[in-house]
């Protein structure tokens, strides 16, 4: 059973002790010091070890489990993550119930997480330190913890009016602060394919109401989350110092602000592609003139002749046959003019000190990509062996024959597309940074 974080008695206590201040009876339950007033009548005033017990035991009885799913003889539960910005989708299906007919009835119900997933998405957050000391992850703490609403008689968030807020337990609250949206079925027929329960029914909503979600844990819930800000304080920036070409800031923009890893790589390629043409011709024209400037070249052999028209003969019928120019062979030019491979293993480092041994010892998976050794001699292999990699990452991602492998399946590859991403952006920030003009 796959899964990153544990989620036995002892790692929830560990986290709730993060997050909550208690005094612990000899029973060995847990009593808040500061109730959480959830209305004007009713708080929350701690956990039993009975109940922390139950979660844990609920958890690890699972037939099947990753990091965003949980799976049971006869249900499950799946952890969502919205599509759109505005989140339609959750306020469309919060707190909503489907029963299909039949047979064998599937129920479909989303809504807050249940206490066992809440358990495990706070044992998730608290072993990210990087989260925590976010202000996303304050905000959520804030929340968990009460916050402003300790004395309201107020929901943690607003509310449908087609349920009511229901708080018993201390993980109640817990699913109530952390604003995610899952996914739990249940179904008559044991051990039914939930994934495909669940894929089906987002792909039914999709259709009929245009409101998009997938399977999956948000990034800010992921303990491996890595940010990088080049600044941390908007009064450390400084002015820009040169111009830059805006076709290529708006495919930079347009990565930085995806939210799909998919969009994000192919945002940033586009910047190395839109130099294709160029490089390509350029290249083109170098290979006759150094033919023709040739000391053992005269115009009046017609063998010599020949030789510069083979080679402008073979570049067109490799155009013809290829819908165009030969695009690895043009992004390793690209890369051999804008990219300095000592400056890429310095941003690298910076982002993730583990990332180029990575790139040096795995290969992309689901492209078939090539290793990359950056601490090689020869600059020019290593970026040789980075258009490689880039080119079967790209091609990965934007065929999708069936039976053609590897190929990227949507989702499913994301934790390994992501670790790609890197390379990428910074390729192409050198390229961007390559034609900027001083001002």
């Amino acid at each position: 059973m796959s899964g990153q974080v544990a989620v036995d008695e002892a790692s929830i206590i560990q986290a709730l002790r993060r997050v909550f201040q208690f005094d612990e009876t000899q029973s060995g339950d847990f009593t808040l010091q500061t109730p959480i007033r959830v209305t004007r009548e009713k708080s929350v005033t701690g956990t039993s070890s009975t109940e922390i017990s139950a979660i844990a035991k609920r958890l690890n009885d699972a037939k099947k489990r990753d990091e965003s799913s949980f799976q049971w003889e006869n249900e499950a539960e799946f952890s969502l993550v919205s599509l759109d910005q505005i989140g339609a989708f959750d306020r469309f299906f919060e707190d909503r119930e489907f029963t299909g007919q039949g047979d064998n009835p599937v129920t479909f119900r989303f809504g807050r997480p249940s206490r066992e997933f809440a358990a495990y998405l706070l044992c998730t957050v608290m072993q990210n330190d990087l989260f925590m000391r976010s202000g996303r992850g304050r905000m959520i703490l804030n929340r968990i913890r009460g916050g402003d609403h300790r004395s309201l008689d107020l929901p943690l968030r607003p509310r449908s009016p087609r349920q009511p807020l229901e708080v018993e337990s201390l993980f109640d609250v817990i699913a109530e602060g952390l604003r995610a949206t899952t996914l739990r079925i249940a179904a008559t027929k044991a051990n039914s394919d939930f994934e495909t329960l669940a894929n089906s029914f987002l792909f039914h909503a999709a259709y009929n109401v245009d409101a998009a979600a997938r399977i999956g844990l948000e990034s800010w819930f992921r303990p491996q989350t890595i940010q990088r800000n080049r600044r941390t304080q908007a009064d450390t920036l400084e002015a820009p110092r040169q111009t830059y070409d805006t076709d290529l800031v708006h495919h930079y923009l347009m990565g930085v602000a995806a939210e799909i890893p998919l969009l994000e790589y192919l945002a940033y390629y586009h910047i190395a592609e839109h130099f294709f043409d160029k490089v390509f011709n350029e290249d083109l024209v170098n290979q006759v003139r150094s033919s023709i400037a040739d000391p053992s070249f005269s115009a009046r052999r017609t063998k010599d002749i020949q030789s510069v028209i083979r080679i402008v003969t073979k570049v067109q019928r490799q155009v013809k046959n290829e819908g165009g120019v030969n695009e690895q062979r043009s992004l390793q030019l690209v890369l051999d003019r804008f990219v300095d491979v000592p400056r890429l293993v310095v941003d690298l480092d910076a982002y993730d000190a583990t990332l180029v041994d990575y790139y040096n010892n795995n290969e992309a998976p689901f492209a078939g990509a090539n290793k990359v050794n950056f601490r090689g001699a020869d600059e020019d292999f290593t970026r040789g062996a980075i258009a490689k990699r880039i080119y079967k990452v790209r091609n990965a991602l934007v065929h999708a024959k069936e039976g053609e492998l590897p190929k990227y399946a949507p989702f499913a590859h994301d934790e390994e597309l992501a670790r790609e991403i890197p390379l990428m952006r910074f390729t192409a920030e050198q390229i961007v940074i390559a034609h900027g003009k001083v001002l």
